[in-house]
């Protein structure tokens, strides 16, 4: 029997390689903040770009605070971005955003559980979801370079 991370893995790799969108799985995670459970539900209809991330990740360091110069780019009715820390101790994940403060809705998942489920496999992983939900690109690390191609992608989608 395939354990759920490896058949969501599988999944992803064949909707990537055969061009079908797939529907990524949901989560259920605690807002950073708030005492509000947030879902994947919450942003139906709108473009989202779910980033993966931890204080202990180099390259995050580089990718928030230039996501955080991009989400204020495009209309926050149409266009959501939605980090999701790994930090196992949360004043780690704390540390880092007083020292990288971001506007946008950051989400708590200690126990990696939703990494899990979305069989990260590289630190940070973004994917960028269509209106209907379904993952429409996907990055495993992060080099400022690729921040306008995300822009490019987000952009296509708003049209």
């Amino acid at each position: 029997m395939l354990r759920p991370a490896v058949f969501t893995a599988l999944y992803f790799l064949l909707a990537t390689c055969c061009a079908v969108a797939a529907a990524p799985p949901g989560f259920q995670l605690p807002e950073r903040g708030s005492d509000r459970m947030v879902s994947l539900q919450d942003f139906r209809g709108q473009v989202v770009y779910v980033d993966f991330w931890a204080s202990w990740c180099g390259p995050c360091r580089q990718s928030l605070p230039l996501y955080e110069d991009m989400s204020d780019e495009f209309p926050a009715d149409q266009f959501q971005l939605v980090a999701i820390n790994l930090d196992e101790v949360r004043e780690d994940a704390e540390l880092f955003l007083e020292r990288h403060p971001v506007s946008y809705t950051v989400l708590l998942d200690p126990a990696g559980t939703t990494a899990q489920e979305w069989a990260i496999q590289a630190m940070p992983s973004s994917f960028l979801l269509g209106r209907d939900g379904t993952v429409v690109k996907s990055w495993a690390g992060f080099k400022p370079s690729h921040i306008d191609e995300i822009r490019d992608e987000i952009q296509k989608l708003l049209e």
